[in-house]
Order: structure tokens, then sequence, then C-alpha cells
């Protein structure tokens, strides 16, 4: 796993600047950050949420989204900004490539976003690579990620009379999903775009999770105290590995030097036997 995930340090500060002239947040402001493998339908869903086509979507698995787009709109008379995102594990990028773009999700956001929003499909195959998504997504942006996390189920219509709860609670591996990031879900069926009601209902549902969460969002402030202490923890293992390796080649050194002198001992006791043999057979033959 790559961890040098950052910007250019420049970067990040002249960022962090820019970020400090912005003024506080409305609050009827929602800025919302999709999250997902290919494929899964974010890009659908950011349309869904914006009410507007603006986002490509098409139902394949090649990915359309090579890099973070951002578009603002009024929906149900507040102001809602919704970032696409590169699909996780995506074979079009390198790994790192596209852990990089997600992350200036972050900054695209700024201040920060108040949600992440974490998109699968309701018939997903629950493959080892779903079940890392909710820890490469703390990977990327720190432990707090989870608070700002709620997950959103696309194809609703595909339920089929059973409802996203009836899903979850029979599902252990979505009960563990749901878990990870925070205990909140979602459903959207992206074929019914008018029906805003699904959409008021995901906002209701980020409204309280703002609400746990202080009135406050994700910060560009979290992020890179996330950062900084990936680094610091990356150091903190360089060195004790290195100092495991020192106190190794000193144990090697010191055995190494316990044996020359055990040898040494030996071939000298020998070597004084011998001695004392041949005096002693020299006696002999002179009596």
């Amino acid at each position: 796993m790559t961890e040098g995930i950052l910007p250019p340090r420049s970067c990040v500060i002249l960022m962090s600047k820019r970020l400090k002239s912005i003024p506080a947040d409305s609050l009827s402001s929602r800025r919302i950050v999709l999250l997902g493998k290919t494929g899964v339908g974010k890009s659908a869903a950011g349309n869904t949420i914006l009410g507007q086509k603006e986002f490509r979507s098409e139902l394949n698995t090649i990915s359309v989204t090579s890099e973070c787009s951002d578009v603002q709109a009024n929906v149900s008379g507040r102001s809602v900004s919704v970032v696409d995102t590169p699909g996780l594990f995506d074979t079009q990028m390198k790994q790192e490539e596209i852990m990089i773009e997600i992350v200036r999700s972050v900054y695209i956001s700024s201040p920060g976003p108040h949600a992440f929003v974490v998109v699968f499909p309701v018939n997903m195959r629950f493959t080892e690579h779903e079940q890392k998504i909710p820890q490469l997504i703390e990977f990327m942006f720190g432990e707090e990620v989870v608070k700002y996390s709620i997950i959103l189920f696309t194809h609703g219509d595909q339920l089929e009379g059973e409802t996203i709860e009836e899903l979850v609670e029979e599902n252990e591996a979505l009960r563990d999903l749901v878990g990870q990031c925070g205990g909140r879900y979602h459903v959207f069926n992206n074929r019914d775009q008018n029906n805003r009601e699904q959409v008021n209902d995901l906002l209701q549902k980020i409204d309280t999770m703002i609400e746990e969460n202080g009135g406050g969002h994700y910060s560009t402030q979290m992020f890179e105290d996330a950062q900084r202490f990936k680094r610091e923890e990356k150091e903190k293992r360089q060195r004790e590995e290195e100092e495991r390796k020192q106190q190794e080649e000193k144990q090697r050194q010191e055995e190494f030097e316990r044996v020359v002198k055990e040898t040494e001992e030996r071939v000298r006791a020998e070597i004084e036997k011998r001695q004392r043999q041949e005096t002693e057979s020299k006696r002999c033959t002179i009596l």
C-alpha cells in the first residue's frame, strides 16, 4: 500500500493559505464527496442529488471519471456541492495516482466536506475489495472520516419489494460494512431522478450526522493532521526497525566474539596440552 499520498508540500501550504480566507459555512450549504469503486453508480448518484445530469455516467466497468469534478446546485432551497471522484481500485490508473486524486476532493470541497458518501450497489458481490474499502478510506483520510461517512446503496429498483433495512439486517457482511461506516446508510433509485424525496431523505440523514458531529464538517486540518500522524508513525516504525537491526547486529557481533574467544581458549588449551605431553615424552626418553 502506498503511504505517500499527500500532494507536494508546497501545494498543501498554498491550498491551506487559500482556505483561511474562505468565510464560515452557511447553515444551508452542504458539501458532499462521493466515494466508491468504478461502476457502482457514483456519478449517477451525483446527478440524482443535483437533480440534473452534470456528471458523465455509463453502465460499464470502465471508469469514466479520472479526476475529481465539483458541481454546485440549488437542491430543495439549499446550496449543495457534490464532488465526484475516480473509482477505487480502478485498473485504468495506478493506485497511487487514484489515491492522490481522491484526497484532492478535500481541498476541492473547501473548507471541507460535510459528508463522505460511500457508494455500493444493492446487488453487489461482497468481494475482498469491498471489505477493504472502509479501511482504505480511513487510510486516506484518517480515523475521523468515519464520523462523516454514510453508505449510499444504488440500484434501489432491484430490491424487488424488500426494504434496504431488511437487506442489511439479513446480510452479515452488509451489517459489518454499515457498522464500519458509522451505522448510517441510505438507498437511491438513480433511474427515478424525479423522486426528490429520496434526495431530501439523504440530506436529512446528513443533517443528523452533522448535528451529531457538533455542527461541523471534515476539515482540511483533520486531513493534514491524519497525514502528519501517518508520517510520524512511519518514521517511528523506521526508527524501531533500525534499532532492531542494530540490536541484532550487536548480538551477532557479541556472539561472534564469544565464539572466537572460546575457540582461542580451546586452541590455546590444546597447544598447552600438547606441549606438556611433548615435554613429558622427552623427560621419559632421557630417563
